[in-house]
Order: structure tokens, then sequence, then C-alpha cells
């Protein structure tokens, strides 16, 4: 567990970069009956949208003026959602080519995403926040906002290089079970003020932890977390990932999701744990 713990601040000195963030590493309804001319026409007003969003996400382009802003009309306000996260999107490949990205990202009601990219193709950063406005991608004034989610690569010389910079699993042989769901127990284990569970998923190693000096539990977010990878898959690592969940509430971006693919290390994070792995597994 130990070398574990010791991954977080050199995960995040590694992606520590110099863009005004700060280098913190801190969720269908049912369908209606109509009539088929209702069908008809609502198929008709669907490929509109559809034909309409496609033709704005392609004029996309890297620049702050490509984004769209979401409409004021109500039954606009979906479809220019999308619109407008189909041009952040292009806006960042624009800039730094193919990157991971969400296939969704949920906001808040009556809220905005704002996204701010740094770095290259090779390395490269991506911050995600809401706002009460809709601002161009790469806006200034989101160089001085703590995101509430990010997106970060780092490539090195080679794959084995790449792998040093993931924990290696650690034996958890002899240390008290603690059943957490979906047929899994975690190993219970208390260090310097703090309770961590730990089980494996797969190539992942997950760790909970909580603080006892705040009386904190970590087995209630630890049986959200099966409950929702027993659905939802992470990417899949080379060989070995972690995630790292806190129970207790900071302002960093403390709940990590690491791997690698080939020299490329990958750093999911966010404010929120359950958010970071909701966005986790919906990043490709």
């Amino acid at each position: 567990m130990k070398k574990t713990l010791l991954l977080l601040p050199a995960v995040l000195l590694l992606f520590a970069t110099g863009c005004g963030q700060n280098s913190q590493s801190s969720s269908k309804s049912d369908s209606v009956r109509t009539s088929q001319s209702k069908k008809q026409a609502k198929k008709s007003s669907t490929s509109s949208k559809r034909s309409s969003a496609a033709s704005k996400t392609d004029n996309a382009s890297g620049s702050s003026s490509s984004v769209a802003t979401p409409s004021s009309s109500a039954n606009g306000t979906a479809d220019a959602t999308e619109q407008r996260y189909a041009a952040l999107k292009q806006a960042t490949y624009n800039q730094l080519g193919q990157v991971k990205w969400p296939a969704n990202y949920s906001v808040n009601p009556n809220q905005y995403l704002n996204v701010l990219g740094t770095g290259d193709s090779h390395n490269y950063s991506l911050f995600f926040s809401q706002g009460n406005a809709a601002l161009a991608y790469n806006d200034a004034s989101l160089k001085s906002v703590n995101a509430e989610f990010a997106i970060q690569k780092k490539t090195y010389a080679n794959a084995s290089q790449a792998q040093a910079q993931i924990s290696a699993d650690q034996s958890t042989q002899g240390l008290p079970q603690v059943a957490i769901g979906d047929g899994i127990s975690a190993t219970k284990q208390g260090a310097a003020g703090s309770t961590y569970l730990t089980w494996q998923e797969g190539r992942w190693t997950i760790t909970v932890r909580a603080s006892t000096i705040n009386a904190e539990d970590p087995l209630p977010l630890a049986k959200q977390a099966v409950a929702w990878f027993a659905s939802n898959a992470l990417p899949v690592p080379d060989s070995h990932g972690t995630v790292d969940l806190s129970v207790t509430t900071s302002d960093t971006r403390q709940n990590q999701i690491t791997w690698t693919e080939g020299s490329q290390v990958f750093l999911i994070s966010g404010l929120d744990p359950m958010k970071t792995i909701r966005e986790g597994t919906e990043t490709r």
C-alpha cells in the first residue's frame, strides 16, 4: 500500500503544466406511442437538427470563435448542447490531434461546459470545467479556473519507462477482507490516519481512502465504485493501471485513474470520485 500512496505526488509532478491551471490532480426515457404521421414528422425534424449539428461541427476549428453557443430556445437546448460539445471536441482535435475524449460529459442544469487545452499531441492537458457562461475554447479566463476534471498524456522514450511510472501490484496476503459487492472482497488496511480498501478488477488496482481523523468510512464509496464498474469498463492498460479514490472532499483533483498505452502514460483526475470514474469509463 505504501508504494501506491506515494504515487499520487509523483504523478502530479509528472503532469504539472505551466498553463495557469493548478498542477493538482485531485452520472432512457420511456417511449410514447404516436400516429404514423407524427413519427414521420419527428423523424424529419430530427434529421434536420442532426444535419444542422453536423454542419456546425464540420465548420469548427481550433480558434475560439469556432465553438457553438447554446440556444436560448427551450426546444433547442439539447441539440445546442450536443453541438457545443461536438465543437469543443473538434476545436481540441484541431489544436492537439486525436486526444482522449469522453463520449459524454454531464453538466449541471443552467451550467455550460468549458474546455482549456494545452501542450501538443505527445504531451497534453485538457481541463474541463462548468460555468455560468459558455466560454470560447481556450478562453484566457479558464487558466485561473480550478477545473473539476482533467485528461493528461505524457510520452516517454519507451514502454518500459512509461510502465515504471505506474505502481506495481502489492501483496495483500494476510490483510483483513471486506465484502464490497458483486462477489468482490477488498483488503482493509490502516496507516497514517487513513483507512484503505484495495481490490483488483482485471488489470486494475483500485484503492479507496478515507480519513480516520474525520471519522470517514471508505466502504460506501467502494460499493458505489464496484456497482459502477460492474457494467462500465475503463480503458484496457497494457499491463497494469491504478484507480485512487478519496472519500475526503478536497479542492484538488485527488481522484485519479492512471494507465499506460505503449510509451504513453495517461492520467484522468477529478474533484469528485464518482464523477471521475463515470467520465473515466466514457473516455477513449
